[in-house]
Parts: structure tokens; C-alpha cells; sequence
């Protein structure tokens, strides 16, 4: 459980991270779009003349949107709920499928044909950025992505004792430890039947020795007897 405060801490964590990691995408497609539209690669600064100079910025628009985008994918994985979208595991598709459209948009440039060349990389971005995507096809994988894992369910109930038996539980509370340890049931048991042939036995034999009487052991043997039912 989250107390209010850690609550709105982590919802603007959540937000700040998600934000910084989608500005940090788009600096980086952007950035890409624009040395795709000079040709693919350009250069900036050293003592030779550079054949295509890099348009302002990119030389420090790429470094700064890799690293806050891991930085802010890394505030939002933090500041995550214990219910609600989980959407780090998106981040690998958005960034290849981005770079992928702007491989593709140079491709097709329309004042210089096909560039089989951005064509190829178009493909093989849109192929790592889409293929991840499939897993999400399954219902149950979808669901952890927009809701979350699930709290662990509750243990079923005892059933109830039947007719005859006696169950009993305890519960222990150790140091540290918050949840109660349960005893397992053990059922009472079950009254002794005393052995009646092994009685008649022995008055049997008792009577042969001489010890007990013909009026003694009929007495006895009816005790006995009415006593077992």
C-alpha cells in the first residue's frame, strides 16, 4: 500500500519520465531525419574541410537525446505503480519503428527517386521495432502491459469440519514477520473399542483355572457383554 504522498510522487514521476523519454524520441528523430535528408552522414569542426557540414545542433542533439531518453525511461520504470501500464517494455519498439519511418521517408524522397540504400536500413528498423510488438497478441501479456500484475490472490477457506471431528488452528506471529503461520488441522481421534474377544478370553481362562465360579463367571461374562454395546 502507498501512503498519499508516495502516491502523487510517483504519478509525477511517472508523467516526468514518460515526457522527458517522448521529447528525447522525437529530438532523436528529428535529429535523424535531418542528416537523411543531406545524404546520411555529414561532419562538423577538425582542421578538414568538411564536404557536407552537419545542420546546427546535431552535434550535441543526438548524444544529449540518447542519454535523457535511457534517463527517463529509467525515472518512469521507478516511479511505477503497483497497478497500472507498464509501458518500458515499449520502448524498444518506439525507438526502431521511428527511426525506421525516417529511414523510410528519405527512401522515397520524391526529388531523388528510391534510395535503396535508407530502403534496406528502412526495413530492417521496422522489422526490430514491429517484431517485439507480436508478443503483445496475447490477452494475457496485453493485460500486464495496460493494467499491470495482478495482487496475489487470496488462500481458499478450510472446509468445514464434518460430523464427528474436531479441528482447531493457531495462529503464530513471528519477529519480522506480518503474516500468520497456520497450524495444519489435525483431526481428534477416534475412541478406543475395547477387545471384547480377547475378555472372553480371559474369563474363559480364569474359569477353567479355577478362579472364578460358574455363578462368577456368568455374571462377568454378561457385564461384559452388555457393557460392549
Amino acid at each position: 500500500m502507498l501512503t498519499p504522498l508516495q502516491l502523487v510522487r510517483r504519478s509525477i514521476g511517472l508523467l516526468a519520465g514518460l515526457g522527458a523519454f517522448c521529447c528525447a524520441l522525437t529530438l532523436l528523430y528529428l535529429a535523424s531525419h535531418a542528416v537523411m535528408s543531406i545524404g546520411g552522414s555529414c561532419g562538423s569542426g577538425g582542421p578538414y574541410v568538411v564536404a557536407t557540414p552537419c545542420p546546427q545542433g546535431i552535434g550535441w542533439i543526438v548524444p544529449v537525446s540518447i542519454i535523457g531518453g535511457i534517463a527517463a525511461l529509467g525515472v518512469y520504470a521507478i516511479s511505477a505503480l503497483p497497478v497500472g501500464p507498464r509501458l518500458t517494455s515499449l520502448a524498444w519498439p518506439a525507438l526502431f519503428l521511428s527511426l525506421g519511418w525516417a529511414f523510410l521517408d528519405a527512401a522515397l524522397a520524391p526529388e531523388s527517386g528510391v534510395e535503396w540504400s535508407f530502403m534496406v536500413c528502412a526495413v530492417l528498423f521496422l522489422l526490430m521495432g514491429g517484431a517485439p510488438l507480436l508478443l503483445f497478441a496475447n490477452r494475457e501479456a496485453l493485460r500486464r502491459l495496460l493494467w499491470g500484475t495482478p495482487p496475489p490472490s487470496a488462500p481458499p477457506a478450510p472446509a468445514a469440519p464434518r460430523p464427528g471431528e474436531v479441528r482447531w488452528t493457531t495462529s503464530v506471529r513471528l519477529p519480522g514477520d506480518d503474516r500468520p503461520h497456520v497450524r495444519p488441522v489435525v483431526p481428534a481421534p477416534a475412541p478406543e473399542r475395547p477387545n471384547l474377544v480377547g475378555e472372553l478370553e480371559r474369563l474363559a481362562a480364569l474359569h477353567r483355572a479355577g478362579q472364578l465360579d460358574d455363578d462368577e463367571y456368568s455374571t462377568a461374562k454378561k457385564r461384559l457383554l452388555n457393557g460392549s454395546h
